[in-house]
């Protein structure tokens, strides 16, 4: 009884708690307004993020700018034997001096007898130039990766012989032939010195076979670099002549570090691709089908980069070359990754006999490559191109030129002339130029 007298004395203390409502909108709206400030947030952060981001990445890692290559202009020969008016005078006194005098000189000749050990000693002034040139090459080692039906991994590899031809301060620049090792996924460069640097395939050229490497000269060593030799490159147009002595070297027949002398038989072929002509180099030098590496004079120059793709049926074995002046620009593209507009038309000089016999003067169409530009605006073979824009063209070197400042994408007019009948009438078409892939 006590108890629940108790119990209701302090009755007046007992509450109940009861929970605050929710006030869902005032939530909703809460949670919203939290959401759109931290879009805000974030989009003004992006933004912030993207215009500082070149500036501070400039400040904490400066990124170099690429430095474009260029190979040296081939020059003529230093001596050009010039005879100047005044020794012609003191030349023909002496003669007048000499005249009559005869014996001595039939003395000398008959006394002059070449034996066999001057023909070797030729051949090894030939050997011994050949190896001097050989400090610029380099072994371009490919490899591939492949799985078989057992799950084997099966290693291909090949090597081409590589160049030296000049570096741009952070990469060195190798050029090789490309169709040995195109289907190469990794490269390795060995030096002169033994040592394997991991390179990179900068890009190829199918119509001439040429491809381009290159390797950081922060992953070669000292001593390689040291001993480092850049190739001589020669003159291809100018001063040579048939019967010029020649040497293969690289693999022209077929394996590794062989050699071939001979002469040069013919300058006079043209290799006719899309938009540009080259000069083949021919050789009696007897090689390999597969003949890979670089024609050289007796100076030590290069002359050409060997190529039988476009050897006559009947000579497939005869060591040949493209010519390293007009390689020299292809080299030159590839390196500094270059975008070469693309036209797709093969040309040929019209000949000043031609011009005489009622030719108009200009560049005459061989053909037309297909899908190209030039077919999908409407030029034919037989056409002749006498103006790129505004620029007369009358030779195939003023179209190369040409070509070789323009971009793709660009807009031009050509000038053609086009046989009717007895006539050349005169059309002009709008081509967008594409880019050239290979």
């Amino acid at each position: 009884m006590e108890k629940k007298q108790e119990n209701d004395d302090y009755s007046f203390m007992q509450e109940q708690i009861k929970k605050r409502p929710i006030n869902k909108r005032k939530l909703i709206k809460r949670a919203f307004t939290t959401g759109a400030m931290a879009i805000m947030f974030g989009i003004i952060a992006s933004l912030v993020f993207i215009l500082l981001e070149p500036l501070l990445t400039k400040m904490v890692s400066p990124k170099e700018e690429k430095v474009a290559i260029s190979l040296p202009d081939p020059t003529l020969p230093e001596e050009t034997n010039e005879i100047l008016p005044e020794n012609m005078v003191q030349e023909q006194q002496d003669l007048e001096k000499k005249e009559g005098d005869t014996e001595p000189i039939a003395s000398s000749i008959q006394k002059s007898e070449i034996e066999i050990e001057d023909y070797q000693k030729l051949y090894g002034k030939l050997a011994s130039l050949a190896e001097e040139t050989k400090k610029s090459m380099v072994i371009v080692n490919g490899s591939t990766s492949e799985v078989d039906w057992f799950s084997n991994v099966i290693e291909k590899k090949s090597s081409v012989s590589g160049l030296l031809v000049a570096d741009n301060g952070k990469d060195l620049f190798i050029i090789s032939n490309y169709s040995l090792i195109s289907s190469s996924t990794e490269y390795d460069i060995e030096f002169g010195t033994g040592e394997e640097v991991e390179g990179t395939l900068v890009g190829f050229d199918k119509a001439t076979n040429i491809a381009v490497f290159s390797v950081p000269l922060s992953s070669v060593s000292s001593k390689t670099i040291e001993q480092i030799v850049y190739a001589n490159l020669g003159n291809s147009n100018i001063g040579n002549r048939e019967g010029d002595v020649v040497i293969a070297i690289g693999d022209p027949m077929g394996y590794s570090a062989s050699i071939g002398y001979g002469i040069i038989t013919s300058l006079s072929t043209v290799v006719y691709t899309p938009d540009h002509n080259y000069k083949l180099i021919t050789t009696d030098i007897y090689g390999s089908r597969n003949a890979e590496g670089f024609l050289i004079n007796t100076k030590g120059q290069i002359l050409g980069v060997l190529n039988q793709k476009y050897n006559n049926s009947d000579l497939s074995n005869q060591i040949s070359a493209i010519g390293v002046s007009e390689l020299r620009r292809v080299v030159e593209d590839i390196s500094n990754g270059a975008e070469k507009a693309y036209l797709g038309i093969t040309m040929v000089d019209i000949t000043e006999q031609a011009i005489q016999n009622g030719v108009p003067d200009g560049v005459f169409i061989r053909k037309v490559e297909m899908d190209s530009p030039a077919m999908e605006t409407g030029i034919a073979p037989g056409d002749i191109l006498t103006r790129i824009g505004t620029d007369f063209v009358n030779t195939v070197s003023a179209v190369e030129v040409n070509m070789r400042n323009r971009k793709p994408g660009d807009e031009v007019i050509l000038t053609l002339l086009r046989q009717s009948g007895d006539e050349y009438k005169e059309i002009n078409v709008k081509v967008t130029l594409q880019e050239k892939t290979d």
